[in-house]
Formats: structure tokens, sequence, C-alpha cells
């Protein structure tokens, strides 16, 4: 751990329970075996332990909050959630940055805001832009008519097969690019994955991979800045785990002028408040995101309150699905803006 960065939990318990041995089974091997046999069985598997929380050394008050809210969302399932300030790449907390940092997964569902970026810029598709899905969708009689803010919010795969296909694989590579996908962000913590995007991808596969994201691999620190990005209005940022006080932030570029982050608000706000991450719908707190789900594992990149950001939350979950992931979401949130725990803190602490 670099200095600076603690682990506020960072615990593993190994329990190691060796068969005896009955004195009729010691007599029939020979002195050597039995060592060589006892030696292999003295090396035990290290079971996984509970997932590492990391915060700020020089932590707000807001901080802890954030991070207490992710442990207790999280809970006993084996994932990662990280939460940065969209407008400075701050890094508010890391719970389980082996997952979240040091190993990229497909992003599944997630990655269709990569594709709805480069149909909006490069003319393909507005927000209204209707397509029939008519079925091979994971909604097997199909979604029917559809714009592209519904087909966000209910993750319709015919939709982004489409869009990707009219588009082309080397159009959806540069907007990947574009948005800090497929080399590592930066963060000042050891053991970042680069993530991986296809060098090239067969025409054939080009529409699976626009709606499944097959192939491509990101991080949770990835996926935080690619959202924060969509936020700000085009800025890419490197991020740091660092305290609110002196903070100066690191951009590492910006999308050009005519890159197109605007129109999908509604489809994020339609994905919580009646689609794929309804787990995280609270009428009290404005909650928005794109789930994912593929491969085993799930996703929810999400930032609240919607109306005026202030953290932007990205949940892993393995094994799990989008739904899950919204759920643990919608728990740290309602943690965080709602909880007896956390309503001490000011909301704008930190910030």
């Amino acid at each position: 751990m670099k200095r600076g960065i603690r682990p506020i939990v960072a615990l593993t318990i190994l329990c190691v329970l060796l068969p005896q041995l009955t004195a009729a089974a010691r007599k029939r091997r020979t002195t050597g075996a039995s060592h060589a046999r006892s030696a292999r069985r003295a090396v035990p598997r290290r079971p996984p332990g509970p997932p590492a929380l990391v915060v700020p050394a020089a932590a707000s008050a807001r901080d802890v909050a954030v991070s207490e809210a992710a442990r207790h969302a999280l809970g006993d399932l084996q994932g990662a959630v990280v939460a940065m300030d969209p407008y400075s790449g701050r890094v508010l907390a890391v719970l389980n940055p082996y997952l979240g940092l040091s190993t990229a997964y497909e992003p599944c569902s997630v990655f269709k805001i990569v594709v709805a970026i480069a149909g909006l810029t490069e003319h393909v598709v507005t927000p209204d832009t209707v397509y029939n899905c008519a079925g091979g969708c994971w909604f097997w009689p199909g979604h029917g008519p559809i714009n592209l803010r519904r087909a966000l919010a209910v993750s319709c795969n015919p939709y982004f097969e489409w869009v990707g296909e009219r588009l082309g694989y080397e159009r959806i590579q540069k907007y990947a690019y574009l948005l800090g996908l497929g080399s590592p962000t930066g963060v000042n913590l050891p053991g970042e994955a680069a993530g991986r995007i296809p060098l090239s991808v067969p025409l054939s596969r080009v529409g699976h991979v626009s709606s499944h994201a097959k192939g491509v691999g990101t991080t949770a620190i990835q996926l935080a800045v690619l959202m924060s990005a969509v936020i700000n209005g085009g800025i890419v940022f490197e991020p740091q785990v660092a305290g609110p006080a002196g903070f100066v932030p690191k951009e590492r570029w910006r999308l050009p002028p005519q890159v197109v982050v605007g129109g999908l608000t509604e489809g994020f706000l339609g994905a919580v408040n009646e689609g794929s991450a309804a787990n995280a719908f609270d009428p009290d707190v404005i909650v928005a995101g794109k789930t994912g789900t593929c491969a085993g594992v799930g996703w929810f990149a999400s930032y609240a309150p919607a109306d005026k950001p202030e953290v932007v939350t990205v949940v892993f979950t393995r094994p799990g699905t989008g739904h899950v992931a919204s759920a643990v979401a919608g728990r740290m949130y309602q943690y965080l803006y709602k909880s007896s725990s956390a309503a001490a803190t000011p909301a704008t602490a930190g910030y």
C-alpha cells in the first residue's frame, strides 16, 4: 500500500485441520514417504479474507461516511465498490481494491454507454431514434419500438447491436479509448490493471461486442472515471485517493468538444425508476445509472443525487448480476443519505 493510503479492514483468518493418521497406517509407510506426505499436508490453501477498505489518509467525515456506507451495503457479497467525486477525480473510498482495481472483467452492458456516446457523436442515432426490438433480447418477446433513452433504461441488446453494427468496430474502439478504457487510470494505488480493448473484431461479432462487451476488460475504477466524464462534461480524470484539504485535480485529457455526452440522463434515470436497476430505487434519493450482467458478474455504475451529483459509485459483484449490484448501490445511498449513522455528517462535507 502506498504511503498515505491505509486499509481500515485487512484481516485474513487461516484455519487448518490436519487429519490424524491411524497407528496401522503409520506402520505401513516408510519414514521418508511419511515425511513427504506430511510436508504436502502442511501447505494449506489460504482462504480469502474479508475485503480491504481503503480511504484517504486525511479522510473527511464525509469520506468515512461513504466508506462505511459501501461496507454496509456490500455486506457478505464478493465484490468491490469505488466511490469518486465526478468533478475532481478524488477517490473517497475503495472497497476491495483487488477486485476493483487489480482485476479486469467484461463490463457487460455498462459498455452500452460507450456505444451510445459513439452513436450520438457520429450522428448514427439521436436520443429519439427508434428501433424495433422484435426478439432475440434478454426480454424474449422483444421490447417493440424503442428509442435510445428506453434502450438504456431496459438494457435492450438488439438496439445496441444495431447501433454498433452501423458504427463499425473502429469507431467503437475509438470512443472506448477516449473514455479511458484499455489503459491504467493512474490512480495512486498499487497493482492497477490496464484492462483490454480488442485490437480488432470480426464483422460478425461487432453487434455482440456492442451489447455484451465480449472481449472487453475494464476495472471498477475505469468505469468510475468514464461515468464521471459523462457527468462533468467530458473531463477524463486521473483518480487520486486523497483527502479534500488542498486537493488538486489531475486531468488526463478532455474529450474533444464535438463528443456528445449529453442525452443519456433520462436513460440512466429510467434504469432505476422502472428498468434494470430498479433495486436501487428510493423515492427520497434520486439515483441514476447503468447496469451490466454477463459471464457470471454484475455491475452498476451510478451517481447520486441525480439532479446534483455528489458521488459516482461503481459496484462490482462476482458472482452476481446487475440487479444484485444495483441493490448494493441502493443500500449504500440509503445508508449515506437516510440512515441515522450518516445523519450526523453534513451532506456537503468533504466536497
